[in-house]
Formats: C-alpha cells, structure tokens, sequence
C-alpha cells in the first residue's frame, strides 16, 4: 500500500498527454511544412529589417515538448517550424517579435522538457497594397 500513491502518480502522468498544445508534425501534410519553413521570422530585440506591418494577426504560442521518456528531446528549431505552421495557417507573411523559453521538467506542462516559441503573425504590406491604400 505504500508504493499505491506513487504508482497512482506514474499512471496519472503517463496516462495523459502534454498539458500544452503539440503539433504531430507526422500528420502535417510535407507540403505545408515546406511552405511554412519559408515564412521569414524576426526575434524580439532585433533590428526591424522587415517589410511594413499591414495587418497583426495575433500572437501565436507553440510547443516542442519531450513527453515520455524515450521521446526525442523538446527543440527550439522544433517548436519555432509549429510556431510557423500555425502562422501559415492564419494566412500570414511573417512572425515578428519572437521570442524562446526553454523549460525542464514541469507539472504545468506534463513535459519533461519542453521549449515555447511566441511572436506575433502579421501581415506585411505590399506594393499593390500601398498603392491601393494611397488611392483610398
């Protein structure tokens, strides 16, 4: 009976998921992986060499998170390609201010280790659209 609440923590544990959303990229069609790949991103604190912002679409989270323990370990390159695909799925040019945390084991989060990637998905202004937007 001793060992009962351990056991019953372990099962718990293992039982569920992450407890923050993880992208399979196995069911992410290669196609769009290729294309998110090319979405340009800018990391908070550096110079703003983008293109103007025409539209801030929201700011976007992604996880790479290493579960169990025979899991691959959690990434940043991993979790920025999710941070990007949620960004293509939102019709976006680009990421900007994006920012990392890399974190260890943690109960909020059912990882044992995961790393985050935040920015904020825009659109970026476009010679057709300055040109609309200067006729207005």
């Amino acid at each position: 009976m001793k060992g009962t609440p351990w056991l019953l923590a372990a099962t718990l544990l293992l039982g569920c998921g992450p407890f923050v959303p993880v992208t399979d990229l196995s069911t992410v069609a290669q196609d769009s992986v290729k294309k998110a790949a090319q979405i340009p991103v800018f990391e908070f604190g550096q110079p703003a060499n983008h293109p103007p912002i025409a539209d801030r679409l929201g700011i976007v989270s992604a996880y790479s998170c290493k579960h169990l323990l025979w899991d691959p370990p959690a990434t940043k390159e991993d979790a920025l390609l999710k941070l990007r695909l949620k960004a293509l799925e939102m019709g976006a040019h680009g990421i900007v201010d994006v920012v990392f945390e890399n974190k260890g084991t943690g109960l909020d989060t059912n990882c044992w280790e995961t790393w985050q990637a935040k920015g904020t998905v825009v659109t970026f202004q476009t010679i057709s659209s300055k040109a609309t937007s200067t006729q207005s």
